[in-house]
């Protein structure tokens, strides 16, 4: 049977073969094979080119971002999330976008991420289960891979093509049937089969969006490959797979398993981040770009909240570069567990008070009273 031309619209996707002669048929998409020929080719710039947005990007300290600041920051999320359900959801019924509208979501975290380095890393620990979750998804890995990309070196223009290509990156699961995708239970192989269509589904209604950047479609397409062959949708080996899809995998992994499922309660942070480090040492994921991403967030991330050896609870703010345990944080509250007022909270470096320790990592619901701006 010859391949499908490319690309397909909405109508011809949702009628392509159901289980794996469906998956096949998709995987011979001349879109997909063109991509792989280039990337045999070694014909992507997928390397950083040009000066290190993270060298220009600011820390500040809690006690320099005012209430009005972060209220403004949390109304930013929420405006780009509104955003993000409108272009997902138009090319999603096959409706052309023009790509500015993505690349101005994204250009407006980059800036936020300059003048703040760390306010994006805390952000994103807001989830959402509900229908809502695909999007909150998808802009939280966005947020999470332009750190990821900033730490490890990449320029301003393509950590804004690794952000659209985060936001984007999952698009394709808006067309696999709701019924599998907020299925409980463990999947059946043919629904198995379905969930690793949506990759490629994803780089035909790509092709709607004009001014697309072209490293665009290898996120989408490759995010879900793993570097041991064990992805899908073509088990690439990790020459084979695009640095961007690199990334976003790291960022993706990471936010998924952070967040609540119809299937599994959420990880907490910091065992998000030491399931990514054993990944890498299965050879999953690339363990360069893990790196990057403990080296800004640490290994009790940016906006978790721990218990210190003295029993006081702390939001941690700041990574504290190779120090991945000893990070900055603010204390919120006393050794009975009252929350202190805010003139109260002080910030305390972990790798200087050789007294204090963390203890151990808290859910980011620990305490009830406490909202994700505070202490931050």
């Amino acid at each position: 049977e010859p391949a499908p031309a490319a690309p397909l619209e909405v109508k011809d996707l949702k009628r392509i073969k159901a289980g794996k002669a469906g998956l096949q048929q998709l995987n011979r998409t001349s879109i997909t094979t063109e991509l792989d020929e280039l990337l045999k080719r070694g014909r992507t710039v997928d390397r950083p080119v040009g000066p290190s947005l993270g060298k220009n990007a600011v820390e500040i300290t809690a006690r320099e971002r005012t209430d009005k600041y972060k209220g403004d920051i949390q109304m930013q999320y929420q405006a780009a999330l509104g955003e993000v359900g409108h272009v997902l959801n138009s090319l999603a019924k096959g409706s052309a976008i023009d790509g500015l509208q993505v690349i101005d979501v994204v250009k407006r975290f980059v800036k936020v991420f300059v003048t703040d380095r760390n306010i994006l890393l805390n952000i994103s620990g807001i989830k959402h289960t509900g229908d809502d979750y695909f999007y909150h998804h998808s802009l939280n890995v966005c947020l999470l891979s332009i750190n990821i990309a900033a730490a490890y070196g990449y320029s301003e223009k393509q950590v804004v093509e690794i952000g659209m290509g985060a936001l984007l990156h999952d698009l394709g699961m808006l067309l696999v049937p709701k019924e599998i995708v907020q299925k409980k239970g463990r999947l059946a192989q043919e629904e198995w089969y379905e969930i690793q269509k949506h990759p490629v589904m994803g780089l035909h209604l790509l092709e709607k969006i004009r001014r697309l950047p072209e490293s665009v479609p290898y996120v989408a397409y490759q995010v879900h490959e793993r570097e041991n062959r064990t992805g899908y949708p073509k088990q690439r080996t990790s020459r084979l797979i695009h640095q961007f899809a690199k990334i976003v995998q790291v960022a993706d992994v990471y936010e998924a398993m952070s967040s609540p499922r119809s299937y599994r309660s959420a990880f907490i942070p910091y065992e998000s981040m030491e399931r990514l480090i054993k990944m890498t040492r299965q050879g999953l994921i690339s363990g360069e770009f893990v790196k990057a991403f403990l080296r800004y967030a640490s290994l009790f991330p940016v906006g978790s909240l721990v218990q210190l050896n003295d029993q006081r609870i702390a939001k941690v703010i700041r990574a504290n570069g190779d120090s991945y345990a000893k990070p900055i944080v603010s204390i919120l509250t006393t050794t009975e567990g009252k929350v202190l007022p805010k003139p109260a909270v002080k910030e305390e470096n972990l790798s200087s008070n050789i007294e204090l320790f963390i203890s151990r990592a808290l859910s980011p619901n620990h305490v009830a009273e406490l909202s994700i701006m505070d202490g931050f």
